[in-house]
């Protein structure tokens, strides 16, 4: 069944494709998440003193940063530089004010003010049980949608049932798989489905009806049976 086996392995790499990218986003988060809580735990406290502070721009929220110029001693060197600050902090400073700073000994020009960077290390450490759920939510619904592919293409021609389809239209000459509009009756109640028929073989026909196999269960399920499967099954000679 290629036509069958090509459908499935569209399905199958869409939805690998969509874990892929949601694995690729988990490493991105999960490289800050990393950086933020290294930073965190190797860094030393130290006490800074304010030199300037950028005033919030209006209708700026209290989660937003500015900009802090500050001044302060690791070990025996003085250093100057400009860390953000949580809007909320910030607003209390003023020149000379005292600011506790976090600096990484390896990088000593780079200071973060203190209860900013724990805050945002914290907030990135809720992130990490959000992506592990996300990331195995993406590859149980890429199992779930292989399985219902491969049923969908399966199942008519394993339990379905046989009926003859009326194409709403004449069937296109087309070289390859495709699908169309169509209708069939069964205990006097006429279905319209979308069927599928693969154009490089011929259907069973009987006049301008084909025949199809229909899944019991899903009556939408429905694959039109050429005579090559016919033949293998033993349904056509």
């Amino acid at each position: 069944m290629p036509g069958a086996v090509r459908r499935v392995t569209i399905v199958a790499g869409l939805c690998a494709a969509g874990v892929l990218l949601s694995g690729l986003v988990a490493r991105v988060a999960l490289r800050w998440l990393t950086e933020d809580a290294r930073f965190v735990a190797n860094a030393d406290p130290v006490n800074g003193t304010v030199v300037k502070v950028e005033r919030p721009n209006k209708g700026a929220s209290e989660s937003s940063t500015l900009p802090v110029a500050v001044i302060y001693r690791l070990g025996e060197a003085q250093h100057s530089a400009t860390t953000e600050v949580t809007t909320s902090i910030a607003e209390g400073l003023g020149r000379g004010a005292s600011l506790e700073l976090l600096v990484d000994p390896s990088e000593p020009t780079h200071p973060r003010e203190k209860r900013t960077a724990e805050a945002k290390a914290e907030r990135w450490s809720l992130v990490a049980p959000v992506i592990g759920v996300a990331l195995v939510a993406g590859v149980l619904v890429l199992i779930r949608e292989v399985r219902r592919a491969m049923r969908r293409e399966v199942e008519p021609l394993r339990t379905g049932l046989l009926v003859w389809l009326t194409p709403n239209e004449p069937l296109p000459e087309r070289p390859r798989p495709f699908s169309f509009p169509a209708h069939y009756y069964r205990d006097d109640k006429k279905h319209e489905v979308i069927a599928r028929a693969d154009g490089r073989r011929r259907p069973v026909r009987n006049g301008d009806k084909v025949l199809a196999a229909v899944a019991p269960r899903e009556p939408t399920w429905v694959r039109v049976v050429d005579e090559e499967v016919a033949q293998g099954l033993g349904w056509y000679r």
